[in-house]
């Protein structure tokens, strides 16, 4: 039990999307450039070694936001991405101010990972379902609750976003792939079961496949939709997308968290869908 509670005070801070250290302030993200990242932590934030606060938000030179702008060469970068975000921080005010803030008209490209972290959504799934054998049937029934009350304040926070960026050719990420299909061999038995890994997989399924049909309705584009296991984070080292605990080799990452493998191929993604590849 210390084991089990070691790791849920670890990964339960961390899977809120709170995920960086503090050090110097960057500069304020500039507005109207031509490329903005919008979002959470799975956008926002990296290895520990890169992260920092800005504005009370985690950020991390290593992040999806700035890896995408680094295969945009010549385009203007501004990062309003921010761990711990959800929908209502894309229109209101937040310490760094509400993301769309960021956007204008000049605005060409437009990156964007939300909703994991309404009502603790990824918080509360990992903590039950992951580390604390507490995936009840009431707790399943309060997140599905979850994802009704999520579609449509993510309308809402699209809408925003293509009010601001009217020009903009908007990607939308979706959550890579965290479990896998079988929990056998990969977590003991301290840390979860097999209907709880269902569970977790059911409900990145539904976020996923309902952040498709937002963005068919919005008109914008997305990437990521779906991922089978193998780059779970039960793969071998070297291999994973995401990470347990970010520190494992080749991880470069924060728990519950894309690795850096994991960044760079969502990176990929959106810059291929930016440039038409």
């Amino acid at each position: 039990m210390r084991r089990a509670g070691s790791v849920i005070g670890i990964l339960t801070a961390l899977a809120l999307g709170v995920a960086g250290t503090a050090s110097a302030m960057p500069a304020p993200a500039p507005v109207g450039a031509q490329y903005v990242s919008l979002g959470d932590s799975y956008v926002a934030t990296g290895s520990f070694a890169s992260g920092e606060m800005h504005g009370g938000c985690a950020q991390a030179s290593d992040s999806v936001g700035r890896l995408v702008a680094a295969r945009l060469p010549g385009v203007s970068f501004g990062d309003w991405a921010c761990g711990g975000a959800d929908t209502a921080d894309l229109t209101e005010d937040t310490p760094m101010g509400a993301q769309v803030a960021g956007l204008s008209a000049n605005t060409r490209y437009v990156s964007l990972s939300i909703g994991g972290n309404n009502d603790d959504l990824f918080g509360d799934l990992v903590q039950n379902c992951l580390v604390a054998l507490a995936c009840t049937p009431e707790f399943q029934q309060a997140t599905d609750a979850k994802l009704d009350r999520l579609g449509p304040a993510r309308d809402t926070a699209y809408d925003a976003v293509r009010a601001h960026a009217p020009h903009a050719k908007v990607v939308v990420v979706g959550y890579l792939r965290v479990l896998p299909d079988d929990a056998a061999g990969c977590f003991a038995e301290a840390l979860t079961t097999q209907p709880g890994v269902d569970f977790a997989n059911r409900v990145q399924r539904r976020l996923n496949d309902e952040i498709a049909a937002a963005v068919d309705r919005a008109g914008f584009t997305m990437v990521n939709r779906q991922q089978d296991d193998t780059h779970s984070m039960c793969a071998p080292d070297g291999a994973r997308h995401v990470s347990l605990t970010g520190i494992g080799p080749g991880d470069d990452g924060t728990p519950v968290h894309p690795t850096l493998l994991g960044r760079h191929y969502t990176a990929d993604l959106v810059a291929d869908a930016f440039l038409g590849v």
